[in-house]
């Protein structure tokens, strides 16, 4: 629950900080040149955080590490399992 409350506060004070800047609270130079940029900011945020994902998710899987040693333990396993089911009845195709 404690990183789901420090998401909570960040997305809350960036929320606050977003609001004003798009009603005007703070009458500034830069909120009136990029207030179209301030408009659309939460979809910008979205987008950049879904390419972010994607990429980590990519880079992820392109260095995944193989175990092969796991990957036998595994096959015997499988083979075990097998000859167990086939001496049940099981029949495989």
């Amino acid at each position: 629950m404690k990183k789901l409350t420090q998401w909570v506060v960040g997305v809350n004070i960036l929320s606050i900080l977003w609001l004003s800047l798009l009603f005007n609270q703070y009458d500034s130079k830069i909120s009136k040149e990029h207030f179209l940029v301030i408009q659309f900011l939460p979809i910008i945020l979205l987008i950049s955080f879904g390419v972010f994902a994607l990429a980590v998710i990519l880079y992820r899987v392109a260095t995944f590490n193989n175990c092969q040693s796991a990957a036998e333990d595994l096959q015997a396993e499988i083979k075990e399992a097998r000859t167990a089911l086939k001496q049940k009845g099981f029949k495989f195709d």
